[in-house]
């Protein structure tokens, strides 16, 4: 694992300047990438020989929104109305989504 390196994540919901949060925030990078990974139907090294060695940018930055709503999200329920982006996560995985399976 480790496709985002937890120092980029960091600033990415901008909590670079305190370490008290990193164990859970590289808990949620590995739920993240474990859960977009399997979105697309494919394995880690499927998505890396596409991505010529590592995983694609696009994963990699769906990866990055879905654990930082989930940092941002703590629970699953909420007394304010949210609004999901519009196709935001589907538009970065839909390209690498494998469509039909692999005979057995």
């Amino acid at each position: 694992m480790a496709a985002v390196d937890l120092a980029l994540f960091k600033k990415h919901v901008r909590a670079d300047d305190f370490a008290d949060d990193d164990d859970y925030m590289q808990h949620l990078l590995d739920a993240a990438e474990i859960s977009v990974i399997m979105a697309t139907h494919r394995t880690e090294d499927e998505l890396k020989a596409i991505g010529n060695g590592e995983i694609p940018m696009p994963v990699v930055q769906a990866i990055m929104m879905l654990a930082a709503h989930w940092y941002n999200q703590r629970e699953s329920v909420s007394t304010t109305q949210l609004h999901q982006v519009p196709d935001s996560l589907s538009a970065l995985i839909k390209p690498y989504r494998k469509l039909v399976r692999d005979k057995e």
